[in-house]
């Protein structure tokens, strides 16, 4: 191959180490932070949460971030051109999360700016809040799109270079495929049947199982498929 042999088993171990650390605190965050977080009427009582709930989010981009370029290093040797259109997507899909982080922090200049308070009445203040979310709402959804087609690239990688068992991979390319599905049916459906999100929920299984598979199993390194 390509690379060194130990630094392809780190880059292995990186991989497998990104994906554990963003679902989990992908997964933590939902449960335990971002339950009641906006309730802007009583904002007062859930501001530390809110502002732990985004802190959280930024180190799961970050957490992305390096997930995506761990997976270019350890598939570039399959294609380097497809490995490196979907470094594109995902790292694509940490900067948009950046940026939908920041839109939702928003709500804390809005909230807690006296001067706005003495224009503005509470509701108006909340309904403004509100709208910041929902715009961030909406970029969570391009955010599953680009996600999915990017991960979706890695994973026919995967599938090609025999590193991992068949069974992962297409459990891989089913979650996100469901994502890119979901994604583009909250934007193109007004009211997208519910049923669509429970397809999601394979996923966050899936992302642990194969991160912890990288972590203990490793890969199984077959002689180059070089296809760049």
């Amino acid at each position: 191959m390509g690379n060194n042999g130990s630094s392809f088993k780190l880059y292995v171990k990186h991989l497998g180490a990104a994906y554990l650390i963003y679902i989990i605190l992908g997964m933590f965050n939902s449960l335990l932070f971002k339950q009641g977080i906006y309730n802007f009427g009583a904002f007062d009582e859930v501001e530390i949460k809110f502002r732990l709930a985004q802190t959280i989010d930024i180190i799961m981009f970050i957490a992305v971030i390096w997930a995506s370029w761990a997976q270019y290093l350890v598939t570039k040797t399959i294609n380097k051109n497809f490995a490196l259109v979907a470094l594109l997507f995902r790292f694509g899909e940490g900067l948009l999360g950046f940026v939908a982080t920041i839109i939702t922090l928003a709500v804390i200049a809005v909230l807690k700016n006296p001067e706005f308070s003495t224009v503005f009445q509470d509701e108006q203040l909340h309904t403004l809040a509100s709208i910041f979310v929902k715009i961030s709402g909406s970029m969570w959804d391009v955010l599953l799109i680009i996600m999915g087609i990017g991960a979706t690239i890695f994973m026919y990688l995967f599938y090609v270079s025999n590193y991992v068992p068949k069974w992962l991979v297409l459990w891989g390319l089913f979650t996100y495929i469901s994502m890119v599905v979901y994604g583009f049916s909250n934007i193109v459906l007004l009211n997208p049947p519910q049923v669509l999100s429970y397809f999601m929920m394979p996923g966050a299984f899936f992302e642990i199982t194969f991160g912890l598979w990288l972590l203990i199993k490793g890969i199984n390194i077959q002689p180059d498929k070089n296809n760049a």
